[in-house]
């Protein structure tokens, strides 16, 4: 039987770990599965550091938990004017609503923005709200939040037993190889309708994930029908929107 966990009690070092024995009972590894790079995308956390973690590698709390410097740099360096260019100080004190050499000062590190400075950048980056500030750990719970909703429905597409972590996070649309495999469970439990469940045992494992999503709590069954939208291309709009969706408009 499942027994999810409360959503933020579990720390990284054991989701890491539920997530790697997930893998082991799909046949898979970490490496194969993961979007490392979506997951840096997110996170700002270097891929090599997320990579660090499911090896058993150790990683100390710096390499997790960046500055508000760092994460700025990462941001102005992967999100770039459309030109190839990072965003100016000037651009972003502009943006912000703070003068100019304030902004320098904070691109520097010589000073510590406030909140609303934060949540302005959020914003015109098109990261989710809390990436200046939340702890690397809490970041890294939340981002593999999606991975652990896919595993669950991947597995129990194809009547695999895995257990089942109630995290934290939104879930985002990925081209890994685990979305990948998890569309073509959903395509496959989904064809052929007519024939019958005796030549098709995929429909005895279509009715029965159809039964566990029906009877999970309505706020986990929306999250689990947005995987299931999204490995379907069905995504509404404002769910599927890039993270370029609001600076460059």
């Amino acid at each position: 039987m499942d027994t999810p966990d409360i959503p933020g009690e579990q720390d990284l070092a054991r989701v890491v770990a539920a997530l790697t024995k997930q893998f082991g009972a799909l046949d898979r590894t970490p490496e194969r599965m993961m979007d490392f790079d979506h997951i840096e995308s997110t996170t700002g956390i270097p891929a090599a550091t997320v990579r660090r973690l499911f090896t058993g590698e150790p990683v100390a709390p710096d390499d997790l938990n960046r500055s508000f410097k760092q994460r700025l740099e990462f941001l102005r360096r992967t999100r770039p004017r459309e030109d190839g260019k990072p965003y100016s100080a000037e651009q972003l004190a502009q943006v912000v609503g703070i003068a100019k050499p304030t902004m320098s000062a904070q691109i520097r590190g010589d000073r510590k923005p406030t909140l609303e400075v934060n949540n302005k950048l959020e914003e015109f980056f098109g990261v989710a709200p809390g990436f200046f500030t939340m702890s690397g750990e809490e970041a890294l719970v939340n981002a593999l939040a999606r991975v652990s909703d896919q595993v669950l429905v991947l597995s129990q597409a194809k009547g695999i037993h895995v257990e089942h972590l109630a995290l934290r996070g939104s879930i985002a649309a990925g081209n890994d190889e685990l979305a990948q495999e998890l569309r073509a469970a959903l395509f496959g439990g989904l064809a052929s309708p007519s024939r019958s469940a005796e030549q098709h045992p995929e429909e005895h494992e279509l009715r029965e994930l159809t039964d566990t999503m029906r009877a999970l709590p309505a706020g986990r069954r929306r999250s689990v029908m947005n995987v299931v939208r999204g490995v379907l291309g069905l995504a509404h709009d404002d769910e599927s929107a890039g993270p370029d969706h609001h600076h460059k408009k």
